[in-house]
């Protein structure tokens, strides 16, 4: 009987490829080094995102706002993303649809960040990715991958988690090789 470990080919430090994610939509969102004759700014790099901090998914949205802190934290202590140093911005969407799409609103056009992060439930991130694909924001979530976010075919969204309808894949192949 096989190991129903995953093959090695599919480990990846979530850590890694959220950085590497962000990164690269960060230089996306124009966040690179300038041809300038300073070379880049050494101002820090604002990610906003909107987060169910109260309402019903306030459990996950504070725990989803620890883990960007911690993220934010490493990164930082590591010399930040492009040398620069990030800062969160996050504001709470009370779990509702409505204010997650003002929040959105906010950050880009207000609080001009240079990044944005998905919030938590797939319920607050497709109105939150079609307003940042609006703005021709580069969207990075980890917590809304169900199939109707990704319907909206919005080429502006980057998932940095396994897609809800592929959650049970590695299972499924498991099983089938057990047989």
């Amino acid at each position: 009987m096989r190991s129903c470990q995953p093959d090695r080919h599919h480990r990846v430090p979530l850590l890694s490829l959220t950085a590497a994610a962000i990164a690269l939509a960060a230089r996306a969102a124009g966040c690179g080094s300038s041809g300038s004759s300073g070379g880049s700014s050494k101002q820090p790099i604002v990610i906003g995102a909107s987060l169910s901090l109260t309402g019903d998914f306030s459990a996950d949205g504070r725990a989803y706002q620890k883990g960007c802190e911690f993220w934010a934290g490493q990164v930082n202590a590591h010399g930040g993303i492009l040398g620069r140093q990030v800062q969160l911005k996050i504001l709470n969407d009370n779990s509702s649809t409505t204010q997650v799409v003002t929040n959105y609103q906010t950050l880009i056009s207000s609080d001009h960040v240079a990044l944005t992060l998905g919030p938590f439930s797939s319920l607050l991130t497709a109105p939150a990715a079609a307003v940042a694909h609006r703005y021709g924001f580069a969207f990075v979530e980890g917590a809304g991958g169900a199939a109707s976010v990704f319907a909206q075919k919005l080429n502006n969204v980057f998932d940095v988690s396994l897609p809800v309808a592929n959650e049970l894949d590695p299972f499924t192949a498991c099983s089938a090789r057990s047989r």
